[in-house]
């Protein structure tokens, strides 16, 4: 993007075609031929399925025990607690569906697992991305014991399932491994040859993971696609369809005395020295002022804006018909916690706001110490002070790019004693076409449905998702399905068992994720 100013740039991409990108384009989307519709229904509608349909609504009870007792077992990564027994759990689950193959693969962190079921070498082959690691939790602040997996109503929903992992993700995990038994149940088969591949640091920002993407290659090889049924509706039933996410890079930076050679160099010393004395702390906030304006909103960083590609003709029509169609929920996107923002950074308009959030990078502090933390006043001079920061990566930004540009900042601006830290994994940017027959598939479920998604270009958030959708791999990626959950990673998370009249529970959500499997597996182009 160099020579654009940020305004050009976020207008920039698709201008030339946006006529056929408001138009044609997502009229072809939405209504993509009679022959993809009708073949839609055949598949939904066909005996084979009805009665897998009627065996989940059968097996309900058991079900919601099944998910119970996965989340009753702790698989809190950051506290390394139950990680290795919940990997074990998870490779009983897959001997338990007859995989072929099962294995734990010790990555130099937490355990993955991989796992392989073939129905048959004529079927498409998918890979399922789980992650089985869980956020820490802080029990007092829970309505239940965060590990109880307790059955309650909660706001509009009859029950929910409340646990730390109900959403994220080991609730829909095991609820996606309950409509595996039944499809197994009803026809002794599946319609599709699955490759597991099973994270246990994903919340530590997949540090390994590669490891077990290249235990599992023998079997990945073989795919055609990344496909995560999950359940997607909001609250009120609504849907919003992420075609990739962005990527992460995660620093921790730390200025010591020892390493600058002024200040405390070994421990705090009383706060009256700071009359003679320099501060590491001092130093470490201005190495994060240089970084940023004035406003903390644009990154001064030399060079990190100019990878960016500009929005793609596709990325626009997205855009375009996101804020043509779906203004309010836009609104409700790029707010996400209505009770907690009040204004956007820089006063941007909705239409700003969202075109920031999809194409827009970030220079984000997680956290600053320093010294004594705790209630009251240690009248110090810390000897050092820390910080730990992310940076939200767009197309064509790399992680290894972003942590070098970062690290020649401080060393140009005076900074060279700040020692930098690369912090998780290759969670970098990832993207899927519209126009990919596994995401196909997954809105021409939707639509069976009735509903009709919001698609966005990308999420804000990061996963390791382009270990399968960069080379070698590069897989077209799709997940989405019925069923809702919320406040992953706060206090209370929950699932959905017993929806409303917009909102599916366990039994909706279990039956769209065996659609979504068999409407990929019979998709005509792919």
């Amino acid at each position: 993007m160099a020579g654009l100013t940020r305004k050009e740039f976020l207008v920039l991409g698709g201008k030339a075609a946006l006529g056929l990108a408001a138009a044609s384009f997502f009229d072809f989307l939405r209504l993509y031929g009679r022959e993809y519709r009708d073949f839609v229904g055949d598949v939904l509608q066909s005996a084979e399925v009805r009665k897998i349909h009627e065996r989940i609504r059968q097996n309900k009870q058991r079900h919601i025990e099944k998910i119970q007792a996965f989340l009753r077992q702790p698989s809190v990564s950051s506290w390394n607690m139950g990680i290795r027994e919940c990997a074990e759990m998870l490779m009983g689950y897959f001997k338990e569906l007859g995989c072929q193959h099962v294995q734990l693969v010790e990555t130099g962190g937490h355990p993955g697992v991989v796992a392989y079921y073939e129905a048959s070498p004529k079927k498409k082959t998918v890979a399922r991305y789980f992650m089985y690691d869980t956020q820490p939790f802080v029990k007092e602040r829970w309505s239940v014991d965060p590990l109880s997996a307790e059955l309650r109503p909660m706001g509009p929903f009859p029950l929910v399932v409340m646990a730390r992992g109900a959403i994220n993700s080991k609730g829909p995990l095991r609820a996606f491994l309950n409509a595996l038994e039944t499809i197994l149940e009803v026809t002794g088969t599946l319609p599709l040859n699955i490759v597991f591949c099973c994270d246990g640091e994903e919340e530590q920002g997949s540090p390994h993971f590669h490891k077990v993407v290249e235990a599992a290659m023998p079997w990945l090889k073989r795919c055609s696609a990344l496909l995560n049924p999950d359940p997607s509706q909001t609250m009120t039933g609504e849907v919003n369809m992420s075609l990739g996410n962005k990527g992460i890079a995660s620093v921790e930076l730390e200025c010591h005395g020892a390493h600058w050679g002024r200040g405390p160099q070994v421990r705090p010393i009383h706060s009256s020295m700071k009359a003679i004395l320099d501060s590491p702390v001092w130093r470490l906030v201005q190495a994060l002022a240089s970084m940023v304006d004035a406003t903390g909103n644009r990154i001064l960083i030399e060079g990190y804006y100019d990878p960016i590609r500009p929005p793609n003709e596709e990325e626009e029509a997205l855009i375009q018909t996101l804020l043509r169609r779906f203004p309010d929920r836009v609104l409700n996107l790029i707010r996400r916690e209505p009770d907690n923002v009040q204004v956007f950074a820089n006063d941007w308009t909705p239409e700003q706001a969202l075109r920031h959030l999809m194409f827009d990078t970030t220079l984000n502090i997680d956290g600053l110490w320093a010294g004594y933390t705790g209630p009251g006043m240690a009248t110090i001079l810390p000897e050092k002070a820390a910080v730990k920061l992310d940076s939200r990566l767009v197309p064509n930004q790399s992680i290894d790019q972003a942590i070098s540009l970062i690290r020649r900042h401080l060393d140009k601006h005076g900074f060279s004693d700040i020692q930098l830290t690369k912090i998780g994994g290759g969670d970098e940017w990832s993207q899927t076409s519209v126009n990919a027959p596994p995401v196909q598939a997954v809105l021409a479920v939707y639509r069976h449905y009735g509903i009709e998604p919001a698609i966005l270009p990308r999420s804000p958030g990061s996963s390791p998702q382009a270990q399968f959708t960069r080379p070698p791999l590069n897989l077209p990626a799709a997940g989405g399905g019925l069923g809702h959950g919320g406040r992953a990673h706060s206090d209370d998370e929950y699932f959905v068992i017993e929806g409303t009249d917009k909102v599916g529970g366990l039994v909706e959500c279990e039956q769209s994720m065996v659609d979504i499997l068999y409407a990929y597996a019979y998709w005509p182009k792919s």
